[in-house]
Formats: C-alpha cells, sequence, structure tokens
C-alpha cells in the first residue's frame, strides 16, 4: 500500500535559523518559504521526499502545543499512497477513526488522511496522495 515515504515534517523554533543550518551545513536551499495562519515554513524536496518545517507563529496551534511539551524534532511522516480515496474508505470499514468524513486537501495542493492515534495504538500515521503544488 505504502509508496514511498511523502514528507517528513518537522516542528523549530525558527524556520530562518533552521534554513541557514541547512544551506551552512547541506547547501540545500529551500523550495518554497511561506507562511499560514498559524505558521511559517520552509520545504525542501529531497528526491521523492518532502521535507518540510514548521515555526508556529501562535500559542494555540497543535504545532506550537506538540514544540511546548516535546521540543523541536519530528512532527509527523507521511507515507504515500495511490488511490488516497479509497485507501480512506477500506481504513474506516476496518474499523480505523479517521478525521474527517474524507481525504483533506494539504495547503500544499496534495491529499492527506489522518488515522487517529486511538486507532494506530498511539502512533500518528499520515497518508498523503499527489504532489506539492
Amino acid at each position: 500500500m505504502f509508496t514511498k515515504v511523502h514528507h517528513v515534517t518537522y516542528v523549530v523554533e525558527s524556520v530562518q535559523q533552521m534554513a541557514d543550518y541547512l544551506e551552512n551545513n547541506f547547501g540545500l536551499r529551500p523550495a518554497k518559504r511561506g507562511e499560514n495562519p498559524d505558521r511559517k515554513f520552509i520545504l525542501y524536496h529531497i528526491g521523492p521526499t518532502i521535507m518540510d518545517f514548521f515555526e508556529p507563529t501562535t500559542e494555540d496551534s497543535g504545532i506550537a502545543r506538540q514544540l511546548r511539551e516535546h521540543g523541536p524534532g519530528v512532527a509527523h511522516v507521511a507515507w504515500g499512497v495511490e488511490g488516497i480515496d479509497q485507501v480512506f474508505q477500506g481504513l474506516k470499514s476496518k474499523g480505523n477513526e479517521l478525521r474527517g468524513d474524507a481525504p483533506s486537501t494539504s495547503p500544499f495542493g496534495y491529499k492527506t488522511l489522518n488515522i487517529e492515534t486511538r486507532s494506530s495504538h498511539g502512533v500518528l500515521f499520515q497518508l498523503a496522495e499527489g504532489e506539492e503544488s
């Protein structure tokens, strides 16, 4: 079912400091920079995988809570799939609790689904289909 590591998302104190670190140490430059209502982000393409970093800009967001409680690090890993709408229905029919009534579209343009951790032994599984736009 999994086709690749679609993306790895990190939460950090400062996306600018992380961008400087990645450029100085690995020669990487962001493919995209931006800001959404609750975060700043930088995004990189590493082969077929997206690597992104989020810096919270509000105190009440999920990523702000994660940063406060756990410090900087991996927020989640998303596994690539094909046919995400059918995968959603299949997981639901197997008794998984999923967020929402269908896959959602990320701010980057690809579709995602999240399995609630109550269904997956405490581990957040995110599945994704499509490419970053």
